[in-house]
């Protein structure tokens, strides 16, 4: 009998389920605090956030230098995200912080310079062409 190459995945997802709730439960029973805040570019964290359904929201916290400049220098910058995780089904408690935070910073306002521009500078080369307006197709 020819059996699918995908067939063994199918055949493993009720044992994979099984695993999932008990860690879910896991989760639940030992969830002792309001929330933790985590690094938000850290994909192992959040990924098994996702799993056990714990409610996470991104909030901006700043800026650091790009990775590899060029040789010239430059002034651009990448953001830096933080995750508030909060315990299964208390999503306000994951907007409350989050809200908080950003009524007591103005990192959310910020934008990083872009192409060595700041948000104040003007562009050296501006276009000569006028840009014609996007049209609507409907």
């Amino acid at each position: 009998m020819f059996f699918p190459l995908y067939f063994h995945y199918f055949y493993n997802v009720p044992q994979a389920q099984r695993a999932r709730g008990k860690l879910i439960q896991e989760v639940k029973e030992n969830f002792n605090v309001d929330a933790f805040i985590g690094n938000a570019t850290d994909w192992e964290r959040v990924c098994m956030g996702n799993l056990v359904g714990l409610p996470v929201i991104v909030v901006p916290t700043g800026f650091k230098s790009i990775p590899n400049p060029p040789l010239t220098g430059t002034r651009r910058r990448t953001t830096v995200n933080t995750g508030i995780y909060a315990p299964p089904n208390h999503d306000h408690i994951a907007l409350a912080l989050a809200m908080a935070y950003q009524s007591a910073t103005n990192h959310h306002k910020q934008r990083p310079p872009v192409d060595d521009l700041g948000p104040n500078d003007t562009i050296p080369d501006p276009p000569t062409v006028p840009i014609p307006p996007r049209r609507l197709h409907m």
